[in-house]
């Protein structure tokens, strides 16, 4: 693998094992409501925004709550698992550790909330390894969209070329890799049905960082 003194590290299911979590949000939320939910809840509420899902939860559910008072519930519930329960991936503050000892400068671009990726990443102890964390509330949009990582290539104060990017999706490998950027793919559950998709896409790919140590 090439060598580069930049690194720009995405969070869920690159870092952190939280990708599952996500998508089964919607699932945990009927459980902790002592509902039982459908084998095929996560096709129904796929493609619907978090609004529409809430809609669709007092449908079908009875949840005699409002819409917007479901959808606070929902995010408490990931807001826990972020400040609670979300583990690093195998041999990641082995690898930000190597990293460091060899003057690497790396920083963290996110779709998650700014105050969740902080709470996940104090408490399992790699904050520390990081010059800083960009969301991608903070661009307005998402990785589909080059802004976060132009945003973070100019906070380092390096081209795109000279920094490594690595990523668990297949859509923000494919904006970082159009910007220039050298591509890291990291094997995630989640996106197991595109990994085909996203080795071609990535400079390189891992299935676990322990191949980098």
């Amino acid at each position: 693998m090439k060598q580069f003194k930049y690194k720009i590290f995405d969070l869920d299911g690159t870092l952190l094992d939280s990708m599952g979590a996500w998508r089964d949000l919607g699932k945990d939320y009927l459980l902790q409501k002592g509902i039982n939910p459908p084998d095929n809840l996560n096709e129904i509420i796929a493609a619907m925004s978090m609004l529409e899902s809430a809609a669709y939860f007092q449908e079908a559910f009875k949840i005699e709550l409002s819409a917007e008072e479901i959808i606070k519930e929902v995010k408490m519930l990931i807001e826990y698992k972020y400040r609670h329960e979300f583990e690093l991936k195998p041999y990641v503050k082995e690898y930000l550790e190597k990293l460091e000892n060899e003057n690497t400068v790396m920083c963290i671009a996110t779709a998650t909330p700014l105050k969740l990726a902080k709470a996940a990443l104090e408490r399992n102890d790699i904050i520390k390894y990081f010059s800083f964390i960009i969301s991608c509330d903070e661009v307005g949009v998402g990785k589909n969209n080059p802004d976060i990582f132009i945003l973070a290539a100019n906070k380092l104060n390096a081209k795109p070329s000279e920094i490594a990017v690595y990523e668990d999706a297949d859509f923000a490998l494919i904006t970082a890799k159009e910007e220039g950027f050298y591509t890291i793919g990291v094997y995630d559950d989640y996106f197991k049905n595109e990994r085909k998709d996203i080795e071609l896409i990535s400079d390189i790919y891992i299935e676990s960082f322990k191949e980098l140590l």
